[in-house]
C-alpha cells in the first residue's frame, strides 16, 4: 500500500506547494536532501517529522553536541 501526501493531513497550502513540484508520495521526497525540502514554502518542523516518519527517517537526535567540562 502506497501513501499519498494528501493522506498524511498536510497544511493544505503546502500540499498544493510540493503537487506543483511533482512531489506526490513521501517516497519521491527521498530523493532530495533535507536542507532542501525544509527550504519549501510552507514546511515547518511539524509537517517534516510528519513526512520523514512516513519516509520512515529516524528522527532520534545524535550525540554530536559537546559537553563542557569546565566550570566557568
Amino acid at each position: 500500500m502506497d501513501i499519498k501526501l494528501a493522506d498524511l493531513k498536510l497544511k493544505p497550502y503546502l500540499l498544493a506547494e510540493l503537487h506543483q513540484l511533482g512531489y506526490e508520495t513521501p517516497d519521491d521526497l527521498q530523493r532530495s536532501k533535507n536542507a532542501e525540502l525544509l527550504r519549501i514554502p510552507g514546511m515547518g518542523g511539524r509537517d517534516w517529522r510528519t513526512i520523514a516518519r512516513a519516509m520512515g527517517v529516524s528522527l532520534r537526535r545524535t550525540a554530536n553536541r559537546k559537553v563542557r567540562t569546565d566550570k566557568r
